[in-house]
């Protein structure tokens, strides 16, 4: 008779199962491709929802959260940390989730007879961390802790001493990302930042180790040798201060510095060191030699520490052979063969017309920095660059330039002259030029329409090498004349240039400036040479292999040099004015 209530109890889980089984599988068919009903996510229903709408209420539910600043309480200090300055929501990973809950096999749900057939599903947001600005978190936050201190060794004379390592702390960054997580998902106010035990990269036995090697390595002289010949010794206290401690990974390696003996042995070796010697190119007539590159030979550091390690180290009987190796030119021979530089393209002189000794001086020394210049094929040529500021801390002397209508003091003066020359060197190469002005006034020492101004933070001179060979400028000069000469590989290109008559004259007039120096609201009058302005335009065509390579026309506008009022601070011009340079 007992049998009845258990064969009956038996009965209703078999049809429970069966109810639960069904139940199942008929919610999974139901929502196939939604969330199953139930399914939630920060509180946020997804019940009926596909993969983008359940990402898009995800990034709704999670924007507070990510928002919402927690206390992070450190070594008891207490932060304020915006929880998305670290992690990031990944909807569309959690959406995934989302839809995938509660689709387990049907033999475990239909076991789960406790649960409702429509149980709630809390699926955990998927969060990224955000590396950099978790790297930056967590090393303040170690900045809380106690840094681990590494074991030392310093020679007290010959005698190392160890200084014993120390064991720090470090965030257990783990632990706190995963506290970080369940804040988002739970809201709990305060996070308390957990710290482990942070060893330090070289331990106490590890400078042990190297304290002994040292005691090793100054135990005696070392003599040096090279080629056969003994070149002298490194006595105890000399390795000492050859000597130094240099952490490899968990060790400390007692070693020699590279640089300081490669000096302490480089005089021992004179007689067979060399200097090497760059590749250059020699001017022969209106052609180009090259003079080969020689290498040089030159104390090998690394080498010679190896040798004066296993020298020590007592393998090679306390004797070192001190290595040499060769030493390559900065300029290799293949390297300037390789520009194409064979012989003169353009060469172009201009007259120094009558300068003071200061100008010739300026013109000579802005000549020696563009003297030797390569430009590369593709490459530009800028005057400014190359030239560099025109100070007196430079060596350049006070001459004069050209503002507005009038011819000032300044340091610097000739770089016009300069910058001209070097203009019709490139005009008369057919070079693209990129960049080029024309002076206020007309001087007629230069070529009419060909002159060129520049100056520092002001105008420039840019050409371009469009040639497929590299240009060499060098430089000649005299007190009365400056050339430049342009040498590389000819390329059959031919220059035709045509300069038009002067026209839209302008009779001179009163122009007006500004002198920020001069007594306030006074007035004076300059005069000028009473020259008429006009404008004259220079055209260039460039012609390579018979075909024309580029037209171009060069407009020069030269104001006229009538008399200048000049004003004082508080002045008013009545008329368009320049303002004079503060000297």
């Amino acid at each position: 008779m007992r049998l009845r209530p258990l064969l009956f109890a038996l009965f209703f889980l078999v049809a429970a199962a069966g109810l639960a089984t069904g139940a199942y599988a008929l919610r999974a068919h139901l929502y196939a491709h939604e969330a199953l009903p139930g399914v939630r996510v920060l509180g946020a229903g997804l019940s009926g929802s596909s993969a983008a709408e359940a990402a898009a209420r995800i990034e709704r539910a999670a924007a507070p959260r990510l928002a919402a600043p927690v206390t992070v309480v450190a070594e008891g200090r207490h932060l304020s940390l915006v929880p998305g300055s670290v992690l990031r929501i990944d909807s569309a990973a959690t959406a995934t989730a989302a839809l995938q809950a509660g689709r387990g096999s049907l033999a475990s749900r239909s076991l789960s007879l406790l649960s409702p057939l429509v149980p709630s599903r809390d699926v955990a947001p998927v969060l990224r961390v955000r590396t950099k600005a978790a790297g930056a978190l967590f090393a303040k936050l170690d900045g809380y802790g106690r840094p681990a201190s590494s074991a030392t060794v310093t020679l007290d004379g010959l005698v190392p001493v160890v200084h014993p390592a120390r064991a720090g702390t470090r965030v257990d960054q783990r632990a706190f990302l995963a506290a970080l997580a369940r804040h988002v998902a739970t809201g709990h106010s305060s996070i308390l930042v957990r710290y482990r035990r942070a060893d330090p990269a070289v331990s106490t036995d590890a400078a042990t180790a190297a304290a002994a090697r040292a005691r090793t390595i100054l135990a005696g002289p070392v003599e040096l040798r090279y080629a056969g010949a003994v070149l002298g010794s490194l006595g105890a206290g000399r390795l000492a201060q050859l000597l130094r401690f240099e952490p490899r990974g968990s060790a400390l390696d007692a070693t020699f510095d590279p640089a300081a003996l490669a000096a302490a042995v480089r005089p021992l070796v004179r007689p067979w060191r060399r200097h090497a010697v760059d590749a250059r190119l020699a001017l022969d007539g209106k052609r180009v030699r090259l003079v080969p590159a020689r290498p040089g030979l030159e104390v090998d550091p690394e080498a010679s520490v190896s040798a004066l390690a296993a020298a020590t180290y007592g393998e090679t009987g306390r004797v070192a052979d001190v290595a040499l190796a060769p030493v390559q030119p900065k300029v290799t021979t293949r390297s300037l063969r390789a520009l194409g530089i064979t012989r003169q393209l353009v060469s172009f002189t201009t007259d120094m017309g009558a300068s003071s000794a200061n100008r010739v001086h300026n013109v000579h020394l802005m000549a020696d920095f563009i003297d030797g210049t390569i430009v590369k094929p593709g490459e530009t040529f800028s005057f400014n660059k190359v030239v560099g500021p025109r100070t007196p801390e430079r060596g350049f002397l006070e001459g004069q330039m050209i503002v507005g209508s009038l011819v000032l003091p300044s340091i610097g003066g000739g770089v016009c002259q300069t910058a001209t020359t070097l203009f019709n060197d490139a005009f008369e190469a057919g070079l693209p030029i990129l960049e080029r002005r024309n002076h206020n006034l007309y001087l007629s020492h230069y070529p009419l329409g060909r002159d060129a101004t520049v100056s520092w933070g002001g105008p420039d001179l840019v050409f371009r090498n469009d040639l497929r060979h590299g240009i060499l400028i060098t430089t000649t000069y005299t007190d009365r004349t400056l050339t430049f000469t342009f040498w590389g590989t000819p390329q059959g290109r031919r220059v035709v240039a045509e300069t038009g008559p002067k026209e839209r004259f302008k009779p001179p007039g009163m122009s007006y400036a500004i002198d920020p120096a001069a007594r306030s609201r006074s007035v004076r009058v300059v005069s000028g040479s009473g020259a008429q302005g006009f404008s004259v335009t220079v055209k260039r065509s460039v012609y390579q292999d018979g075909k024309v390579l580029r037209h171009d026309s060069f407009v020069s506008t030269y104001i006229p040099q009538g008399p200048t009022t000049v004003y004082g601070p508080g002045g008013h011009p009545p008329g368009p004015y320049f303002v004079l340079p503060k000297v």
